[in-house]
């Protein structure tokens, strides 16, 4: 067939008929389900997608929430290297744009540190790491740390002086990955 040639299939009789009956079956049994009537799928769907898109924000908020919460009693488990602040946890969250979001918060709040967040995202080991500009002045390097980190659990990433992310395949290793973080940092500094 050429260019600009447009193939046209069509069905005539009875089988004409036989497909339009097939259609409007389906289109009954969509409006059974949707518990509406057949003229009234589409409004119907449409409004379902709103509803799920606004379900959807919802989540979303309530999600950040949590995550809120969670990150305060994270607080507790910042530690000192050598005068830096170190906070490597693993933490419960959906996807990796609220540990991101994380990181904001904790350079927010304490103005100077490293952190590294850790979670299982779809049963994936996933890492976010984050230097505040002062450390990185010192020779640290989200990106370089997440690499090593990430390493830990048979993945790789990376990233900018200060903000990098990472993925892995054994989730198992996650605590191990995490635990080399203070480790790290003392080497590096400057």
């Amino acid at each position: 067939m050429g260019a600009g040639i447009r193939r046209i299939e069509a069905v005539t009789g009875r089988e004409a008929q036989r497909l339009v009956q097939a259609r409007m079956a389906e289109l009954e049994r969509a409006a059974t389900f949707l518990g509406s009537q057949p003229g009234e799928v589409d409004r119907k769907v449409l409004s379902l997608l709103d509803e799920v898109q606004g379900l959807r924000k919802e989540v979303a908020r309530l999600q950040q929430a949590v995550a809120m919460r969670d990150f305060e009693l994270l607080f507790e488990r910042v530690q000192d290297v050598e005068g830096v602040k170190v906070l490597a946890a693993q933490v419960e969250v959906a996807d990796e744009s609220i540990m991101r979001e994380m990181t904001d918060w904790f350079r927010e709040k304490l103005g100077s540190g490293v952190i590294v967040l850790g979670a299982a995202i779809n049963r994936r080991p996933r890492l976010v790491a984050a230097v505040t500009p002062d450390l990185v002045k010192r020779g640290l390097h989200a990106g370089r740390l997440v690499q090593a980190v990430a390493q830990v659990v048979d993945g790789g990433g990376g990233g900018r002086p200060t903000m990098a992310q990472a993925g892995g395949r054994d989730l198992s290793r996650l605590p191990d990955a995490l635990a080399l973080v203070s480790v790290w940092v003392a080497e590096k500094l400057e």
